[in-house]
């Protein structure tokens, strides 16, 4: 029987007849199997043929656009993976480790112990040159449609639509009360609100009764110092709606002053000597002048009001009313310059002006308010956000199913899911989102310095959205963890899994002969001879460690010529615990149910299918692609039933007279090798001969920069992978989960990453 390049097969069932298709269609109403097919749960795999295909960051992209969009949207199925139930799939969540390549995931895998046993598909990814981050955030969609638009309106361009400022507060022209914050909003920003355990001893500013369109206005604005007791206040400035500063006043801080802060507050010591009014004053004096309906305005308010200690219920924020991308905020200096066209906080000047900051925030709201959302973003859309309207279609001038192709061809991912209704988290620091020109269709940006923060957003919030992308940095802030020399250290370490130290060997041994003794365990990647000896000796190493484990169980005390082969494993630091190590991959999710056999030829498929039968149901026999000079080829068996394996390795199974070699498989599907960036090579009397290409030999890594190296990235790891577990647990059922390794590329050498995906189940 033929064997095609891949030669992976899958055996099926045996197909049912139309009979009997019918009849089970028959016995079964079209209305329960339709039921049934409601509640079957989404559901992602690979065929065996694509496991051990490479992944890329635009494969990525292709799934989460086919994941959150589907069909409707001119998405495309992704071609490497199937996606059933797409349209049961409830969110889809996207976490990136930071500086984590696959070699950091198998040199730590016992520290990864919940990455690796909840995530059942894991693919090699291959490392973006560019950011990846901004590779997801910023991918087209190709042939993208749209339904009609939800938001009827004249002639709007798609960057006003999309625009954070009309997502908030729509395109018609409202009066002062829709722009207040709201309670639920004031306690998320962090303002004091009655009944919070952080505002015990705070004081109400007495202005609680109902707010019209029509009720007085106040600019706010305080400067602080530094204390024992942290920020306190040290002068508070209040304006009125006409322009005048009804309160100006300089306060005394009750404990020690460590920072006056000066070049932004102003303030030194000789301004604060003489000064007695303190903060309980000031509190009554704006309780005085504040009527009940009065309405507070400033410029991020919340640090005001709690330097003042005072509560009040009525404010209007002009860092969160002129709204940035991600959540980020504008400098008060730069709203007034380019909306007030005022200059204000000027170089020259010690200090702000308290009362021109005041002044310059009440103008800022009454402006938005006298001119609406819809005016306010298309007159500063590029000045202020940098963005270029996008032109509008010849069709009626609206976006209702007549965008034409070249607006199409310049939208993304960010607008498409916007246009569709959908709503999109980013949780991660904010820097890294710079430059991506879609970014700031995400509705919400959460900027965390942590990975703890991260987690604590994810777990909180993440559930209210389509899709939300968590960026996890911990890793990548650590020294050294991205460079080549650590990456090759790690490399290092992995190779010794498929080494051995094969002797003695008879003297007129050559790498031929040593080469065709070993190559029906395993693909062999050097061989080198070691003459210096008392006797001959040969390093070898093999490309998979299933190749030297069944070397070890079956040449090991061999006799060869009258001479008695010795097979053993190096023995070094990183090899001490290798036992445990291997005994761990034998357990891999990906692993389960498959054993390795030695090199066959390939057109033993047949035979070997009737030699491992009795064992139970095969689910597929897997030999890699024929290469040139290779005549033996090892092959993978596949149960059905992981049972099947204990039976296999507690017998022995015979082909042709011959007792095969058969060990647990050790080698997930999607790596072909474990030293991915070395090429395969023979080496004699210190030379190197290659098998493919020309290998350098391995450099002498320093024991003073492991340990320390080592202990710092087990416990990062160790952490992050209970952080991956907690989101995990935190979604949603029937959410796509994805984990991303980016990988890197050091020194002109890519290294590969990995992408775990699974639907959270019950």
């Amino acid at each position: 029987m033929s064997v095609e390049m891949s030669s992976k097969r899958k055996l099926d069932a045996t197909p049912m007849s139309s009979a009997q298709k019918r009849a089970k269609t028959s016995e079964e109403p079209l209305e329960n199997h339709q039921t049934a097919q409601r509640q079957c749960k989404p559901l992602f795999s690979r065929t065996p043929g694509q496991q051990c295909e490479p992944i890329t960051v635009e494969d990525v992209c292709e799934l989460l656009h086919y994941a959150t969009l589907g069909k409707s949207y001119g998405t495309k199925k992704p071609s490497w993976c199937r996606l059933r139930g797409r349209r049961r799939v409830a969110r889809v969540n996207v976490a990136v480790l930071e500086g984590l390549t696959q070699l950091h995931f198998y040199n730590y895998y016992s520290q990864f112990r919940n990455l690796r046993r909840k995530y059942s598909t894991r693919c090699t990814l291959v490392p973006s040159s560019g950011h990846l981050l901004s590779a997801l955030l910023n991918s087209e969609v190709p042939d993208a449609r749209f339904p009609p638009n939800p938001i009827q309106t004249a002639s709007p361009t798609v960057e006003v639509l999309c625009h954070p400022i009309v997502q908030r507060f729509g395109l018609k022209k409202r009066g002062m009360s829709h722009i207040l914050l709201t309670e639920s909003e004031m306690i998320k920003c962090n303002f004091p609100v009655k009944g919070l355990r952080s505002c015990e001893g705070f004081v109400s500013s007495g202005a609680d009764g109902p707010v019209t369109d029509s009720s007085p206005l106040f600019g706010l604005d305080c400067e602080m110092c530094l204390t024992h007791a942290g920020n306190e206040l040290t002068r508070v400035a209040l304006v009125d709606s006409r322009g005048r500063c009804v309160l100006d006043k300089l306060v005394k801080p009750y404990n020690p002053i460590i920072n006056y802060f000066t070049r932004f507050s102003g303030i030194t010591h000789s301004m604060l000597e003489g000064v007695d009014t303190r903060l309980e004053d000031v509190q009554k004096m704006i309780q005085d002048l504040l009527p009940e309906d009065a309405v507070l305005v400033g410029h991020s308010l919340e640090n005001d009001l709690r330097a003042l200690k005072m509560i009040h219920p009525h404010v209007i924020d002009t860092s969160l009313l002129y709204c940035r991308q991600f959540g980020q905020k504008f400098k008060l200096k730069r709203l007034a310059e380019v909306i007030l066209q005022r200059e204000i906080q000027c170089e020259g000047r010690r200090g702000h002006d308290p009362c021109e900051d005041a002044q310059a925030a009440l103008d800022l709201a009454q402006y938005f308010i006298s001119n609406g959302p819809k005016k306010v973003v298309k007159t500063h859309l590029e000045e202020l956000w940098g963005v270029c309207p996008v032109p509008q279609s010849p069709v009626n001038g609206t976006l209702n199913g007549s965008l034409n192709s070249s607006i199409l061809s310049s939208l993304k991912f960010g607008h498409i899911l916007q246009r569709s209704g959908q709503s999109a988290l980013f949780v991660g620091r904010s820097d890294v989102t710079e430059g991506i020109s879609s970014s700031r269709q995400l509705r919400r940006h959460h900027y965390c310095n942590t990975d703890t923060e991260v987690l604590g957003v994810c777990r909180n919030v993440s559930g209210c959205y389509s899709l939300s992308v968590l960026q996890f940095c911990s890793l990548s802030q650590t020294p050294e963890s991205g460079t080549q020399f650590h990456l090759q250290q790690m490399e290092d370490r992995l190779k010794q899994m498929c080494v051995l130290f094969v002797g003695p060997l008879p003297a007129n041994y050559t790498h031929k002969k040593i080469h065709m003794l070993l190559c029906r365990y395993g693909n062999l990647r050097s061989i080198r001879l070691l003459k210096k000896t008392h006797t001959l000796y040969a390093v070898v190493e093999f490309e998979q460690p299933e190749g030297a484990q069944l070397t070890l169980q079956s040449l090991n005390n061999q006799q060869i010529h009258h001479t008695t082969i010795k097979v053993q494993r190096p023995v070094s630091e990183s090899t001490l615990d290798l036992q445990v190590s291997l005994a761990e991959l034998q357990d891999d999710v990906l692993n389960d149910g498959e054993v390795y056999v030695g090199g066959l030829s390939l057109q033993h498929h047949d035979k070997l299918l009737q030699a491992f039968s009795p064992f139970g149901p095969i689910h597929d026999i897997t030999t890699p692609a024929k290469n040139s000079g290779k005549q033996w080829r090892p092959a993978r068996i596949k149960f059905v039933n992981p049972e099947s394996v204990s039976a296999v390795l507690g017998s022995q199974v015979q082909m042709e007279n011959r007792t095969l070699s058969v060990c647990r498989a050790l080698t997930p599907p999607h790596m072909q090798t474990w030293t991915h960036t070395c090429p395969s090579a023979t080496e004699r009397d210190g030379e190197t001969f290659s098998l493919g290409t020309q290998v350098g030999k391995e450099k002498a890594v320093p024991a003073e920069h492991t340990c320390p190296q080592d202990v710092l990235m087990e416990s990062l790891i160790t952490q992050m992978d209970r952080n991956i577990k907690k989101v995990f647990k935190s979604l949603q059922e029937n959410t796509l989960s994805i984990v991303l390794l980016p990988g890197t590329i050091s020194g002109g050498v890519k290294y590969s990453g990995l992408c775990f995906i699974e639907i959270k189940k019950r």
